[in-house]
Protein backbone atom coordinates (compact mmCIF):
# COMPACT_ATOMS: atom_id res chain seq x y z
CA UNK A 1 0.00 0.00 0.00
CA UNK A 2 2.85 2.30 0.51
CA UNK A 3 4.62 1.69 -2.83
CA UNK A 4 1.49 1.88 -4.50
CA UNK A 5 0.75 5.73 -2.77
CA UNK A 6 3.95 6.69 -3.16
CA UNK A 7 3.67 5.77 -7.00
CA UNK A 8 0.45 7.38 -7.13
CA UNK A 9 2.03 11.09 -5.78
CA UNK A 10 4.98 10.26 -8.40
CA UNK A 11 2.36 10.36 -10.87
CA UNK A 12 0.49 13.52 -9.61
CA UNK A 13 3.26 15.56 -9.06
CA UNK A 14 4.63 14.69 -12.45
CA UNK A 15 1.10 15.56 -14.24
CA UNK A 16 1.37 18.95 -12.03
CA UNK A 17 4.79 19.82 -13.16
CA UNK A 18 4.32 19.08 -16.77
CA UNK A 19 1.36 21.13 -17.45
CA UNK A 20 3.80 24.56 -16.68
CA UNK A 21 6.17 23.45 -19.30
CA UNK A 22 6.23 25.49 -22.55
CA UNK A 23 8.45 23.90 -25.40
CA UNK A 24 8.57 25.12 -29.21
CA UNK A 25 6.60 23.06 -31.42
CA UNK A 26 9.40 21.31 -32.37
CA UNK A 27 10.82 19.78 -29.07
CA UNK A 28 7.04 19.04 -27.60
CA UNK A 29 6.66 16.57 -30.92
CA UNK A 30 10.49 15.16 -29.95
CA UNK A 31 9.30 15.13 -26.22
CA UNK A 32 5.61 14.71 -26.45
CA UNK A 33 4.92 11.59 -23.74
CA UNK A 34 1.80 10.77 -25.62
CA UNK A 35 3.68 9.98 -29.05
CA UNK A 36 6.15 7.67 -26.59
CA UNK A 37 6.43 3.89 -26.04
CA UNK A 38 5.30 3.26 -22.79
CA UNK A 39 8.60 2.38 -21.26
CA UNK A 40 9.64 6.00 -21.82
CA UNK A 41 6.51 7.08 -20.06
CA UNK A 42 7.32 5.22 -17.30
CA UNK A 43 10.52 6.55 -16.65
CA UNK A 44 9.00 10.08 -17.19
CA UNK A 45 7.01 9.98 -13.92
CA UNK A 46 10.18 10.16 -11.90
CA UNK A 47 12.67 11.11 -14.09
CA UNK A 48 11.05 14.26 -15.96
CA UNK A 49 9.99 13.70 -20.17
CA UNK A 50 13.16 16.54 -20.42
CA UNK A 51 15.55 14.25 -18.14
CA UNK A 52 16.11 17.17 -15.56
CA UNK A 53 15.64 14.47 -12.53
CA UNK A 54 13.37 15.50 -9.68
CA UNK A 55 14.92 15.36 -6.22
CA UNK A 56 11.82 15.91 -4.78
CA UNK A 57 10.65 11.85 -5.81
CA UNK A 58 14.46 10.45 -6.17
CA UNK A 59 14.60 10.62 -9.89
CA UNK A 60 17.96 11.84 -10.68
CA UNK A 61 18.82 13.38 -13.98
CA UNK A 62 19.47 11.47 -16.98
CA UNK A 63 20.09 13.49 -19.48
CA UNK A 64 23.73 13.22 -20.80
CA UNK A 65 24.30 9.74 -18.81
CA UNK A 66 26.30 7.98 -21.00
CA UNK A 67 24.33 4.80 -22.22
CA UNK A 68 26.55 2.54 -22.20
CA UNK A 69 26.56 3.44 -18.48
CA UNK A 70 22.61 3.99 -18.97
CA UNK A 71 22.43 0.15 -20.21
CA UNK A 72 24.26 -1.61 -17.95
CA UNK A 73 21.88 -0.13 -14.83
CA UNK A 74 18.59 -1.19 -16.26
CA UNK A 75 19.82 -4.51 -17.03
CA UNK A 76 21.70 -4.48 -13.11
CA UNK A 77 17.69 -3.87 -12.29
CA UNK A 78 16.16 -6.22 -14.44
CA UNK A 79 18.45 -8.57 -12.92
CA UNK A 80 18.14 -7.45 -9.55
CA UNK A 81 21.77 -6.43 -8.94
CA UNK A 82 20.47 -3.28 -8.01
CA UNK A 83 17.68 -2.58 -6.50
CA UNK A 84 17.43 -4.43 -3.29
CA UNK A 85 18.36 -1.58 -0.51
CA UNK A 86 16.92 -1.91 2.42
CA UNK A 87 14.18 0.85 2.61
CA UNK A 88 15.33 2.67 -0.32
CA UNK A 89 12.06 3.45 -1.82
CA UNK A 90 13.34 4.30 -5.81
CA UNK A 91 15.52 1.64 -5.78
CA UNK A 92 13.52 -0.52 -4.85
CA UNK A 93 10.82 1.32 -7.80
CA UNK A 94 13.24 1.02 -10.39
CA UNK A 95 13.98 -2.55 -9.99
CA UNK A 96 9.55 -3.19 -10.62
CA UNK A 97 9.64 -0.54 -13.16
CA UNK A 98 12.14 -2.31 -15.39
CA UNK A 99 10.98 -6.32 -13.98
CA UNK A 100 9.71 -7.02 -17.62
CA UNK A 101 11.74 -4.79 -20.53
CA UNK A 102 12.63 -6.92 -22.77
CA UNK A 103 16.72 -6.05 -24.70
CA UNK A 104 14.98 -4.61 -26.93
CA UNK A 105 12.97 -2.09 -24.25
CA UNK A 106 15.93 -1.28 -22.95
CA UNK A 107 17.81 -0.48 -25.88
CA UNK A 108 14.84 1.72 -27.13
CA UNK A 109 14.75 3.47 -23.78
CA UNK A 110 18.68 4.24 -23.79
CA UNK A 111 18.31 6.19 -27.16
CA UNK A 112 15.47 7.80 -26.23
CA UNK A 113 17.42 9.50 -23.62
CA UNK A 114 20.78 10.24 -25.62
CA UNK A 115 18.11 12.09 -27.78
CA UNK A 116 17.98 14.69 -24.74
CA UNK A 117 20.08 17.60 -23.92
CA UNK A 118 22.27 17.84 -20.84
CA UNK A 119 21.22 20.08 -18.21
CA UNK A 120 23.34 22.00 -15.63
CA UNK A 121 22.94 20.35 -12.44
CA UNK A 122 21.79 22.76 -9.42
CA UNK A 123 24.12 22.67 -6.50
CA UNK A 124 22.77 21.42 -2.95
CA UNK A 125 25.42 20.42 -1.06
CA UNK A 126 28.16 21.88 1.17
CA UNK A 127 31.46 21.54 1.77
CA UNK A 128 35.28 21.91 1.54
CA UNK A 129 36.58 21.23 -1.68
CA UNK A 130 39.90 21.53 -0.74
CA UNK A 131 39.86 18.76 1.45
CA UNK A 132 37.44 17.08 -1.45
CA UNK A 133 40.11 17.71 -3.82
CA UNK A 134 42.71 14.91 -1.71
CA UNK A 135 39.84 13.01 -1.28
CA UNK A 136 38.76 12.43 -4.86
CA UNK A 137 42.39 11.12 -5.43
CA UNK A 138 41.21 7.56 -5.11
CA UNK A 139 38.60 8.00 -7.21
CA UNK A 140 40.59 9.43 -10.35
CA UNK A 141 42.34 6.17 -10.85
CA UNK A 142 38.72 5.25 -12.67
CA UNK A 143 36.63 7.93 -13.00
CA UNK A 144 39.55 10.56 -14.15
CA UNK A 145 41.33 13.04 -12.93
CA UNK A 146 39.02 15.79 -14.50
CA UNK A 147 35.70 13.62 -13.65
CA UNK A 148 34.87 13.06 -17.26
CA UNK A 149 34.75 9.03 -16.61
CA UNK A 150 36.11 5.78 -18.69
CA UNK A 151 33.96 3.78 -20.12
CA UNK A 152 36.77 0.86 -21.01
CA UNK A 153 36.66 0.58 -16.67
CA UNK A 154 33.30 1.00 -16.88
CA UNK A 155 33.53 3.93 -14.47
CA UNK A 156 30.69 6.81 -15.44
CA UNK A 157 31.58 10.75 -15.65
CA UNK A 158 30.60 12.35 -12.30
CA UNK A 159 30.49 15.69 -13.84
CA UNK A 160 26.94 16.97 -14.46
CA UNK A 161 25.76 14.86 -12.37
CA UNK A 162 23.06 15.28 -9.31
CA UNK A 163 25.64 16.18 -5.95
CA UNK A 164 22.66 14.83 -3.81
CA UNK A 165 22.21 11.82 -5.90
CA UNK A 166 25.94 10.85 -5.97
CA UNK A 167 25.73 11.53 -2.25
CA UNK A 168 22.68 8.95 -1.41
CA UNK A 169 24.61 6.22 -3.76
CA UNK A 170 28.02 6.73 -1.86
CA UNK A 171 26.05 6.38 1.22
CA UNK A 172 24.30 3.20 0.07
CA UNK A 173 28.14 1.73 -1.07
CA UNK A 174 29.68 2.76 2.30
CA UNK A 175 26.56 1.04 4.19
CA UNK A 176 26.68 -2.02 1.90
CA UNK A 177 23.34 -1.78 0.68
CA UNK A 178 24.77 -1.55 -2.99
CA UNK A 179 27.57 -3.16 -4.63
CA UNK A 180 26.47 -5.95 -2.02
CA UNK A 181 25.63 -8.94 -5.37
CA UNK A 182 28.46 -10.84 -6.39
CA UNK A 183 27.33 -10.53 -10.18
CA UNK A 184 27.46 -6.93 -9.48
CA UNK A 185 31.48 -6.48 -10.30
CA UNK A 186 31.76 -2.49 -10.88
CA UNK A 187 29.29 -2.27 -7.44
CA UNK A 188 31.68 -4.06 -6.02
CA UNK A 189 34.63 -2.12 -6.93
CA UNK A 190 32.91 1.15 -6.04
CA UNK A 191 32.24 -0.14 -2.59
CA UNK A 192 35.57 -1.18 -1.77
CA UNK A 193 36.28 2.26 -2.84
CA UNK A 194 34.33 4.37 -1.27
CA UNK A 195 35.72 2.78 2.17
CA UNK A 196 38.19 5.77 1.66
CA UNK A 197 35.75 8.08 2.40
CA UNK A 198 35.48 8.18 6.27
CA UNK A 199 32.00 9.71 7.03
CA UNK A 200 29.11 11.80 5.63
CA UNK A 201 31.33 14.95 5.79
CA UNK A 202 34.03 13.38 3.55
CA UNK A 203 31.47 12.47 0.77
CA UNK A 204 29.81 16.35 0.86
CA UNK A 205 33.47 17.48 0.78
CA UNK A 206 34.55 15.38 -2.26
CA UNK A 207 31.28 16.61 -3.83
CA UNK A 208 32.21 20.07 -3.22
CA UNK A 209 35.15 19.16 -5.27
CA UNK A 210 33.41 17.53 -7.91
CA UNK A 211 31.06 20.45 -8.33
CA UNK A 212 33.79 23.14 -8.52
CA UNK A 213 34.74 20.38 -12.09
CA UNK A 214 30.79 21.45 -13.31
Amino acid sequence: MKKLISSCLFALFFSITTQHQSVSGQQYDKLNLDSQPLSNKVCATCHGSYGVGNPIVGGPSLAGLEPWYLKRQLEGFRAKHRGNETDYVPGNEMQVSVARLSDNEIEEVVSFIATWKPVEPEQTLSGDANNGSALYASCAACHGINGMGNELLGAPALVGRDDWYMARQLKLFMSGNRGGNPDDVYGQQMRAGVQALGSEQDINDVLAYINTMN
